[in-house]
């Protein structure tokens, strides 16, 4: 089956968007379809795209519209236009999936049948549009086959907001191809690391306050980049904390199997890419998954949403009092005299991300 993936996003690139599109695309091809992702013509770094995100197979990919740095303006609703088109031009009747609600308006409008991904409200994409989307029950469309969304509570929420009565629907996390369960050592000292974003609502200052109380083990964190470091350079002066920028993919996978405690810090306001927004009640965080592939103790946050997918004391350990950084050190000085339940917790943190792998999710798509 011919398959068009069509996204904005920039790829290569750090954010967690462009990881999820590209490794759906893979997993697609995995499963012997021919997939071609069609993207607009953005400005990157430049690297091997895969080499950056370890992918297991080619995906071709068609670059739209003139070279830019950004998507602003007018060209927000142009250039998604000028995808799908391209996409009537490239194949007679392919398969079309999107994470674009502007792709899926003009999609409905030509009367193209689509599978649309929903990962946040509507109003992502601005206030005005998904008001127009709305009023003119786009949800509810015959042209969308399936509608996908990544949490239980974003269905709720968008059921309830925007009036969605179908049934054509899947939930499905986020999901991960990293599988490591390693044999846990009788350690007393641990090294406690942190993957992704640095923005404050991830917890970041939690991590840095529990590096100064806690000498006794170290802490890692592995994301940002240097104008991101700076802006928190002031704060890091534990030498038992060490910071490094954010890295490609395949490179996470070799350093998470020297990391013993894995943290998921969040706050009670959660920001995407670029800092904005809040996610909080509907995320389902790839970095988890990974997590949770690894093999390693999981402590996180005890947030609604993410117990779709987190038993406390089963796969992970979740703290009620988050916002607390004693909650936190508590947890961990407890992990120094429980090298059984240690064991059980990475076992069923391990088991439960092979159930959420990036080709199990592509088939329950297509089935």
């Amino acid at each position: 089956m011919i398959i068009h993936y069509l996204a904005t996003a920039n790829i290569p690139s750090k954010t967690a968007n462009s990881l999820q599109i590209i490794k759906m695309c893979d997993a697609f091809v995995s499963l012997g379809h021919n997939v071609k992702l069609i993207i607009p013509n953005l400005i990157n770094k430049g690297e091997k795209i895969t080499n950056y995100y370890d992918l297991k197979n080619h995906i071709e990919i068609i670059r739209v519209w003139s070279k830019s740095k950004y998507i602003l303006g007018f060209y927000n609703f142009l250039i998604p236009l000028f995808l799908v088109l391209r996409s009537f031009k490239e194949d007679k009747s392919p398969f079309i999936i999107t994470r674009s609600l502007v792709v899926s308006f003009f999609l409905i409008l030509f009367k193209k049948k689509h599978i649309l991904e929903i990962h946040d409200d509507l109003s992502i994409f601005g206030s005005q549009f998904s008001r127009l989307y709305h009023r003119l029950n786009f949800l509810n469309s015959s042209y969308i086959i399936k509608l996908i969304f990544i949490t239980a509570s974003l269905k709720k929420h968008i059921s309830k907001k925007y009036n969605y009565k179908k049934n054509n629907f899947l939930v499905l996390p986020s999901a991960t191809d990293i599988k490591n369960l390693n044999k846990i050592s009788n350690k007393k000292c641990f090294n406690i690391g942190y993957f992704g974003s640095i923005y404050q609502s991830r917890g970041i200052n939690t991590i840095i306050d529990l590096a100064k109380r806690d000498k006794s083990n170290s802490y890692f964190i592995y994301g940002g980049d240097k104008k991101d470091f700076d802006k928190i350079r002031y704060k890091l002066n534990s030498r038992n904390l060490h910071f490094y920028k954010q890295l490609p993919f395949k490179k996470i996978k070799k350093i998470m199997t020297k990391i013993d405690v894995l943290l998921m810090p969040y706050t009670n306001l959660v920001t995407v890419s670029g800092n904005v927004g809040n996610i909080y009640n509907f995320m389902s965080p790839m970095k988890m998954f990974d997590y949770l592939g690894s093999g390693k103790i999981i402590i996180s946050s005890n947030i609604p949403v993410l117990n779709e997918i987190l038993k406390d004391k089963k796969n992970s350990i979740l703290i009620k009092n988050y916002l607390n950084v004693q909650s936190w050190l508590f947890e961990i000085n407890k992990l120094k005299f429980n090298k059984s339940k240690n064991y059980l917790l990475c076992k069923n943190a391990f088991n439960t991300g092979t159930k959420h792998t990036w080709k199990k999710r592509a088939k329950k798509i297509l089935n």
